[in-house]
């Protein structure tokens, strides 16, 4: 009978095992930092850093820049589509591509049209790691049409009552900003009783005889072609209850005086647009703003 004698193992103590698993988070989370020169050769698929916005209103008395540019390794080459076709400017005189970049310069100051060039672009930037495109760019030259010339009657109306001036400025593109101003180019004075509409309507929740003027007119401001265009002046006469009379309402036919309504306080009501309905579009991504605005006395 033999007897084999086994070696006694070795047991750690309690206190030395966190140490041993610290030491082992330690080393892990070292990191060996990589050698600057194998960054600069490491392959990389392009990637866009700069472009014009999606929505892109151009002046027309300028050339037109498309910005689009894009980094990788080794550098990207670009090219462009318009209306989803490839869009070969090698064809175009006027058009020019940056040097290094994908941007387009589109020389329409000596010759040819901002029409010309209107519609939805495309870049891309491409190398043999892969491709990368940049939004669709919706190019549309800055327009400022004339105002429709209307002829307007004058207003008369009792002391009390609600009344909208209407503006309806032509339709530009981006649309215009509207104020309204008196004929020596003072703007007239707001207030929680008169107030301008997001449509650039004048609205009034009850009138006073100090609103009685020849001279509301409304302006509309067009900053990309740097113009400013102005509705006919309209004029406002309120009568006070003391002067309306039946001699005064006899000289006043049925489309100067509007109704007969007292004078008298009244509960609020709200003032809506002309029509059944109304509707408010807008971009993703901008800000949608509504509006509420009553009459009373």
């Amino acid at each position: 009978m033999q007897l084999k004698i086994m070696p006694k193992k070795k047991r750690l103590s309690a206190g030395r095992v966190p140490l041993i698993l610290f030491l082992c988070q330690m080393i892990s989370a070292l990191e060996v930092p990589l050698d600057p020169k194998l960054l600069e050769d490491l392959v990389q698929p392009p990637t866009i850093t700069q472009q014009s916005p999606k929505d892109y209103i151009i002046d027309p008395r300028e050339n037109i820049v498309i910005q689009c540019e894009a980094k990788g390794k080794p550098p990207p080459s670009f090219s462009w589509t318009r209306n989803g076709t490839h869009f070969d400017i090698d064809k175009d005189p006027l058009v020019t591509m940056k040097p290094g970049t994908g941007t387009l310069i589109i020389n329409i100051m000596s010759e040819g049209k901002a029409e010309t060039y209107e519609g939805v672009y495309q870049c891309t930037a491409r190398n043999e790691r892969g491709a990368a495109v940049s939004n669709n760019i919706v190019v549309r030259p800055s327009r400022s049409p004339l105002w429709t010339k209307e002829k307007l009657e004058p207003i008369t109306l009792q002391s009390g009552q609600s009344l909208v001036l209407p503006c309806r400025p032509p339709i530009g593109l981006p649309p215009p900003i509207i104020f309204w101003m008196d004929n020596s180019f003072q703007r007239l004075p707001q207030s929680e009783r008169v107030s301008q509409g997001l449509n650039g309507d004048l609205y009034f929740s009850n009138v006073l005889p100090e609103d009685t003027r020849e001279d509301y007119i409304c302006y509309a401001r067009f900053n990309h072609t740097q113009t400013i265009q102005q509705k006919q002046p309209i004029s406002v006469k309120v009568i006070s209850v003391d002067e309306l009379n039946d001699t005064i309402a006899a000289n006043l036919s049925d489309t100067e005086f509007y109704g007969a309504k007292s004078s008298r306080e009244r509960p609020p009501t709200f003032l809506t647009p002309e029509g059944n309905a109304s509707n408010k579009e807008e971009l993703r991504g901008n800000v949608l703003s509504l509006e509420c605005i009553a009459e009373g006395l």
